[in-house]
């Protein structure tokens, strides 16, 4: 039997000082909960891999990154302008991993960004805000069952901390 991969360490007692602050909602820290942005596997390996290409590449674009964890997960780097329900669903039925793991992982990596460095790249907040709308559609809410309310209320949690100014 194989152990189970270690969680990243998310606190708000250990992230900057911009971030402490915004992210006041208890989910915004949630490792397990799947309705939060860090409450997923994608996302716990996208914020341990933005810590570490921090690390290494202070003043790099964190598209870089994503373009990076898109190519290893073997995940189409494509279909971040689709918000149309019928494109959405389109895209969805030919490949729902990849749509899935992209928004995923753009929106640990939004989050990421804002926990480690107290901004938000220009180009990481328009994707991010794109999979927020995308997540947001009915047929996506469809998939959180009998917590689509909380996931729809956390979306718009999230819209509104991802519009804020992070410059």
């Amino acid at each position: 039997m194989t152990e189970a991969p270690e969680l990243p360490d998310l606190s708000p007692d250990d992230c900057h000082p911009r971030a402490a602050a915004a992210l006041a909602d208890p989910f915004f820290w949630s490792l397990t909960d799947e309705t939060a942005p860090f409450g997923n596997e994608t996302a716990h390996e996208t914020l341990t891999a933005f810590r570490d290409f921090r690390d290494e590449h202070p003043k790099k674009s964190p598209i870089e990154l994503l373009d990076a964890l898109l190519e290893r997960w073997e995940v189409g780097n494509a279909g971040w302008d689709a918000v149309d329900a019928a494109e959405v669903e389109a895209l969805g039925e030919e490949d729902e991993y990849g749509l899935l793991t992209r928004d995923e992982a753009i929106l640990a990596l939004a989050f990421s960004q804002i926990v480690v460095e107290g901004r938000l790249d220009p180009e990481v907040r328009r994707r991010a805000l794109l999979a927020l709308a995308r997540q947001a559609l009915p047929a996506l809410l469809s998939a959180y069952e009998g917590r689509a309310l909380e996931r729809a209320l956390r979306i718009d949690r999230m819209r509104g901390i991802l519009s804020a100014r992070w410059d």
